[in-house]
């Protein structure tokens, strides 16, 4: 029997670094590389120098151990393990082919159930409605997204492409990086990268940028808004008449909703006289889809030539909105009671102001001549849009009291909209209560108690007033409060403010308008966003790109290893 001597390399023939240390740095080295790549900013010089020394470990494992690179691809494991890389290439290789096709087909399904990717069935008739008006012009979405937020552009590309072809091209959208145009992202008030901006296009394909729409984030909802409220085409004026003791300088902030917000004109300088001969802001203009005129209290009543033009204004179909100011002249009437005003709202609307101030020891902000009323009508929208049933009230600084005729005029429909308490209770002696006012020891509390002879309440301190046949609409207010910046002040105690702008909204038709263009979707939980900072963002990019899929890897080459055809 012959004796065999097993083969030892010698001691002094070993190699200096031994093989099975290149697959350790081949694996470090590609992980390395890995890592880096899913990095924010990319492969950089240090995944490159893993991949090289992965390479150069691989070309050495080769020189310096040739039988264990040869196994790799040899024996029983090699054999079944290449059938399974071939399948896996083909699946591979198939899906592959099977995206390029849907791809190339732009077949889409969005499978998430808040609809991130396509537009909902409300958006979808919105937008297709505006690709076949002709009258709207071109919209262009403008995405400010910075080159490292290239998922960003990925995620809102389906989106945007279904704006695309469901307007038949009429909106189009461009990805626009702000850090490299700072220029343009500040001339559409971009703040931030990620925001939208939605502007309209002119007939030279130049963006409206100073009515350009700014979404903060790509919402459907606020997206689509941003579209359909861009897309609206109207020309709505208001005419707030600078009348003597008024407060139309009090009235910045609705100004600023009507010019901002809604984009309409507004016109603070010029008195009836001068709008009913004006050739850039007539009254009863044509060109107009609707006018309104604001008379913001005042002492010195309407001459009988403004009054002339007012009527002709209401009787083509204009609105009126008037706010009771306290102030009385020396005749102890105002503008909003003098005779000749009053007598024209009572033949024509029937409404009038009474002249007299409203008083309430109950329900009060500063003192009884600051009541609030808190009676409001179920049915207008003045009294119900945006305000919660039950939660109405107006704060008012000596409120004059509104008559309701008994039998309206023909064709008017009248709606008181808001009354005061049954504690409430008027008094007539203005004269008296304006003097006492002036005085340096003011009014006492004689003065303003409840007296014999006070009418009672409750009053009405809001009404409107609409004639179906020529179209105006009236609104009357008891108090300059509900449409001046001290309305916008107590709005965290007060409804004024959205009373007065509800007013005006409603005067003009602007809520029909408005409903026409704006299509708001219900938000739901799962459409709330879910934030991370950055670091955490790293953590997830990590165990998704790093961790989960190197880990099976690994994994997968232990168990190969443990399996792996032994040496004889």
């Amino acid at each position: 029997m012959t004796q065999q001597t097993p083969n030892v390399t010698p001691e002094n023939e070993q190699p200096i670094i031994p093989s099975w240390i290149f697959p350790l740095i081949i694996v470090a080295g590609l992980i390395l590389a890995a890592f880096n790549a899913s990095q924010p900013g990319g492969m950089t010089v240090v995944g490159y120098a893993g991949v090289g020394f992965a390479i150069l470990a691989f070309v050495a494992w080769v020189l310096t151990a040739p039988q264990q690179v040869t196994g790799l691809f040899t024996g029983r494991t090699a054999r079944f393990g290449g059938v399974s890389i071939i399948v896996t290439l083909l699946v591979i290789v198939l899906m592959v082919g099977v995206y390029a096709l849907v791809r190339g087909q732009e077949w889409r399904v969005d499978l998430t159930e808040s609809d991130q990717f396509s537009l909902t069935e409300e958006s979808s008739d919105a937008i297709a409605n505006i690709g076949n008006d002709p009258t709207i012009p071109n919209i262009r979405i403008n995405a400010f997204v910075t080159a490292a937020q290239a998922a960003l552009q990925d995620r809102y590309a389906p989106l945007f492409d279904d704006y695309q072809t469901t307007s038949n091209g009429k909106i189009t959208y461009e990805f626009v990086d702000p850090e490299r145009n700072p220029t343009t992202a500040d001339a559409y008030g971009v703040t931030r990268s990620g925001q939208v901006v939605v502007t309209v296009l002119d007939e030279a394909g130049s963006p409206d940028i100073d009515n350009a729409e700014v979404v903060a984030s790509v919402n459907q909802s606020d997206l689509t808004n941003a579209i359909l409220k861009a897309a609206a085409q109207g020309d709505f004026r208001a005419y707030i008449l600078p009348v003597e003791g008024g407060v139309a300088d009090q009235m910045t902030i609705i100004q600023q909703i009507f010019t901002e917000q809604w984009d309409w004109t507004v016109t603070t300088d010029q008195t009836l006289v001068q709008l009913s001969t004006s050739t850039t802001t007539p009254l009863n203009d044509p060109n107009a889809d609707a006018e309104v005129v604001i008379i913001p209290g005042g002492m010195a009543p309407l001459t009988d030539q403004e009054l002339t033009i007012l009527g002709n204004f209401l009787t083509n179909g204009g609105s009126l909105i008037v706010f009771a100011d306290p102030a009385i002249n020396e005749d102890g009437i105002s503008l909003a009671t003098s005779e000749n005003l009053n007598t024209y709202l009572r033949d024509n609307f029937g409404l009038s102001f009474a002249n007299d101030i409203v008083l309430d020891q109950t329900n009060q902000v500063e003192s009884p001549l600051t009541p609030y009323a808190a009676d409001f009508d179920a049915t207008s929208y003045l009294t119900t849009n945006g305000i919660p049933a039950g939660r109405g009230l107006l704060a008012m600084n000596a409120p004059v009291s509104i008559l309701v005729a008994d039998t309206a005029p023909a064709n008017v429909t009248v709606l008181p909209l808001v009354r005061t308490a049954t504690t409430s209770y008027a008094k007539t002696n203005l004269v008296a209560l304006y003097t006492a006012a002036t005085q340096n020891n003011g009014l006492t509390p004689e003065d303003i108690a409840q007296a014999e002879g006070d009418q009672a309440g409750p009053f009405v301190v809001a009404a409107s007033a609409e004639n179906v046949q020529t179209g105006s609409r009236v609104v009357l207010f008891s108090s300059t409060w509900i449409g001046s910046d001290i309305g916008y002040q107590l709005r965290n105690f007060a409804t004024n403010f959205t009373v007065a702008i509800n007013g005006a909204v409603w005067t003009t038709h602007f809520d029909e308008f408005f409903n026409q263009i704006n299509i708001v979707q219900q938000a739901r939980p799962q459409d709330q966003p879910i934030s991370a900072d950055v670091g955490t963002l790293n953590n997830l990019r990590i165990l998704t790109v790093f961790v989960v899929p190197f880990g099976i890897l690994l994994l997968g080459v232990w168990v190969w290893w443990n399996n792996r055809e032994k040496a004889r």
